[in-house]
């Protein structure tokens, strides 16, 4: 077991029972300006949003634009920045020269999501997070597959990601909403509840399971920012 594994050992040990804010809270303590949070902007972003807001408002926030996102999230995400007063949210783009090189008609994602993602989100967050010690993430157990069994910390690819809304409930995600009156997605109202890229996001299938409505008909669960990197 590394020194990182160790921390998130202790992390886990000594943080992982107490609330959100709390987390986030203690987390800035703790690593400073070398802690981001990775917002999606989709359907719950807006919980962990309004925390950092009541903490920080010049949080780095970062949002993986992949030059797909549906244009709804980008107004939701101008809407949310504005209600909730945050300064310093960057959107972090591709590198031109490899969607040049591999993606030059944008039509990637009909032959290979995993090499798509890699290059819109993976390679771009890798290349960003230099630096960092810790990032925040939004998952959550109640979306089913591999994040059934997050743990509040975890360690990722030589950094601590931190999962404070791990172990709330969908009643707490509603109560959330309407107690800080946070404006929703305009697209979960049609009935999405987990929101991608535009190619790649549909209706869920499974209403128990919000991302089931993720790269409809491929057995693909995750984008790969959340999976450890392969090394050759």
């Amino acid at each position: 077991m590394n020194q990182l594994d160790l921390d998130v050992q202790s992390l886990n040990k000594y943080f992982s029972k107490l609330a959100p804010e709390e987390i986030i809270k203690e987390c800035l303590k703790k690593f400073g300006k070398k802690i981001t949070y990775i917002c999606s902007f989709g359907t719950e972003s807006a919980i962990i949003l309004d925390m950092i807001a009541k903490i920080n408002k010049n949080f780095p926030i970062f949002l993986l634009n992949t030059n797909f996102l549906f244009p709804e999230t980008i107004a939701y995400k101008e809407e949310l920045l504005r209600k909730l007063k945050l300064t310093n949210c960057i959107d972090i783009f591709p590198e031109k020269r490899l969607l040049d090189k591999e993606d030059p008609n944008d039509d990637l994602w009909t032959r290979n999501t995993d090499r798509c993602c890699e290059l819109r989100k993976v390679l771009p967050l890798e290349n960003k997070l230099i630096g960092m010690k810790a990032w925040i993430s939004g998952r959550k157990s109640i979306h089913k597959g591999q994040r059934e069994k997050l743990q509040v910390f975890e360690a990722l690819n030589n950094k601590v990601v931190v999962n404070p809304l791990v172990n709330i409930t969908k009643q707490q995600v509603n109560n959330y909403f309407k107690e800080n009156n946070l404006p929703e997605h305009p697209l979960f109202k049609l009935g999405y509840l987990s929101i991608g890229c535009i190619h790649c996001t549909f209706k869920p299938t499974n209403l128990e399971d919000p991302r089931s409505g993720r790269w409809k008909n491929d057995t693909k669960t995750e984008c790969g920012i959340h999976l450890t990197k392969k090394r050759d």
